[in-house]
């Protein structure tokens, strides 16, 4: 009996002790903004739930016929790159028009540029202030004209598993980064 009460108020003990916390987040993690998107499936997520693993993100429009066309290149070219390595490596491109990109045609054009949906994430952000927020928190720059084009800077960032820059590379090349390739290699292998 004695043994049997034990037992009970170690339960007991057990039972009101404070749950895990949850993941803490760091300060310095991109993952801190909570900005709804829509990917190309049409499912909405945020920025946080894409952590766990290194993720590349940049930002692009789809009616572009300069810059972003030679950004996707790259990127499959990192993928490429590192070999059997690259095929664990996530990639997330925003779209910087949020009036004329839609998920739908977010997905015609992830199958017109053969990107792998289990790789590869189009989405694009409720609205103008949530995608210049976005931008502004991945340090691109954009300016909409009046002809429908927009100027942007490239940029392709590198984020660990817990959303922290780790590198990036504006370099506008169709030949990955060899520098920005190494970066990557080591965030894979974290």
């Amino acid at each position: 009996m004695k043994s049997f009460a034990i037992v009970c108020i170690a339960a007991l003990f057990a039972w009101s002790a404070p749950a895990a916390a949850a993941p803490v987040i760091p300060t310095n993690s991109i993952y801190q903004l909570t900005t709804p998107m829509t990917d190309a499936a049409g499912q909405r997520f945020t920025l946080h739930d894409m952590s766990g693993a290194p993720l590349l993100v940049t930002m692009f429009y789809g009616d572009c016929h300069s810059a972003c066309p030679v950004v996707i290149e790259t990127l499959k070219r990192t993928v490429a790159a590192l070999g059997p390595d690259g095929k664990r490596l996530r990639i997330l491109l925003i779209s910087l028009d949020p009036k004329r990109d839609t998920p739908q045609s977010l997905a015609m054009m992830a199958q017109m540029q053969h990107l792998d949906p289990m790789q590869y994430r189009l989405a694009v952000a409720h609205d103008d202030s949530d995608t210049r927020m976005l931008a502004s928190t991945l340090n691109i720059r954009f300016r909409a004209l009046d002809d429908g084009e927009i100027n942007h800077t490239t940029r392709i960032a590198l984020l660990d598993a817990a959303g922290a820059m780790q590198a990036d590379s504006t370099r506008l090349d169709v030949e990955p980064d060899p520098a920005f390739i190494k970066r990557i290699r080591q965030a894979l292998k974290r």
